[in-house]
């Protein structure tokens, strides 16, 4: 009877290790999807209080709110149209206050300076909820800090009267004509491809940091350009793609470096885009030929095409025209010398800026100028 039961034992630790081992050849990425998650969080965070029930008032009855004081009756005339009232203390003027946004972790921070712990005790907040998950306040040095989570990407408006400050949550093209999201690939602990010392998210970051600066040389009237990351982290797959589709983009571009299957140095080379291939409207290959056709003219590079990129979560879950930009090989090494050469990334930054202004502008028949 034991040796049967011995048996019986061997047969499921057999059985349970078998369909772990198909689990993990079924899904290699599993440990850099866990990282990146990690990851997500390494912008604004949310540390201190919630407060966001002093926002669940709007609309309730008398009777609701005496069975709950953090309930306050809010009257529409109250908010003037607003989504969120707040009182600042008669000797705090408007100047006090400072707006940040956190676009890819959808978090907007209103910090007050000269407020205390108590705060929202003298002063409550009103307001209507929706779109938003959470407020949180800190306080550090009488300066303090409402964190407003919001369940997509919002701009925010603000509007004093008097001793009130009110904010609105935006949908971006209500205010831009045109938005474009860049993302630079990989980043904190994903590298990339790394050789030679050189990680890609590097290089990455450094051609997209010399297009940010492009793009805020010239500002153009109704266009807005938001960034996935300008420093050193690594965003959610899902907060990068989030921000394209949350703010409607009409160009969304991710730039990365690419290497050989094997890793080894050889003499493969050339720049790549990758298309969303079940992109109905033809938009994201429209938009990968033209950024292609840009980067081969001005760097001389090796044309490796467009590429179906559907594998990748970042294009397949695009809901908006979608191109990643392989823009040369880090395993071949006069490429790799090449994209560590400031001058090389600025004219990398360069093609891509012209792309992406072609693709909006030209192509779609409008002028930049106007």
């Amino acid at each position: 009877m034991e040796q049967k039961v011995m048996g019986l034992a061997m047969v499921v630790i057999v059985t349970i290790t078998v369909a772990l081992s198909f689990v993990l050849m079924s899904y290699p990425q599993l440990h850099n999807v866990a990282e990146s998650m990690e990851e997500q969080r390494e912008g604004m965070v949310l540390n201190g209080q919630s407060v966001f029930d002093l926002l669940k008032g709007h609309g309730v009855n008398e009777s609701d709110a005496a069975s709950n004081e953090l309930l306050p009756v809010v009257e529409e005339d109250k908010l003037k149209g607003h989504q969120i009232r707040l009182t600042l203390p008669d000797n705090i003027k408007s100047d006090a206050v400072s707006v940040e946004s956190d676009y890819v972790n959808k978090i907007t921070r209103v910090s007050i300076k000269g407020i205390t712990n108590t705060y929202f005790d003298d002063y409550p907040m009103i307001g209507n909820p929706d779109n938003i998950v959470d407020v949180v306040y800190s306080n550090l040095n009488r300066v303090g800090s409402i964190d407003i989570a919001m369940d997509k990407v919002k701009e925010i408006a603000m509007t004093t009267e008097g001793n009130y400050l009110y904010l609105d949550f935006i949908d971006a093209k209500d205010i831009y004509e045109h938005v474009v999201v860049i993302d630079a690939g990989h980043g904190g602990k994903a590298p990339g491809a790394t050789k030679q010392g050189v990680s890609e998210k590097n290089i990455d970051l450094d051609i997209v940091l010399a297009l940010k600066e492009l793009f805020d040389e010239k500002p153009i009237p109704g266009l807005k350009v938001y960034y996935t990351r300008t420093t050193d982290v690594n965003p959610a797959f899902m907060n990068r793609v989030g921000l394209a589709n949350d703010t409607k983009a009409d160009v969304f571009v991710s730039v990365h470096n690419n290497s050989t299957k094997s890793g080894r140095m050889s003499g493969t080379s050339g720049t790549e885009v990758m298309y969303h291939e079940t992109d109905r409207s033809g938009e994201s290959l429209r938009l990968s030929m033209i950024l292609l056709d840009n980067l081969i003219e001005s760097l001389g590079t090796k044309n490796k095409g467009t590429v179906k990129g559907d594998e990748i979560y970042i294009i397949r879950e695009a809901k908006v025209p979608v191109a990643l930009i392989e823009v040369g090989f880090m395993t071949n090494k006069t490429e790799l010398n090449n994209l560590c050469d400031e001058e090389y990334q600025k004219m990398c930054a360069q093609a891509i800026y012209d792309g992406i202004m072609e693709y909006i502008y030209h192509d779609l028949g409008e002028n930049e100028d106007e």
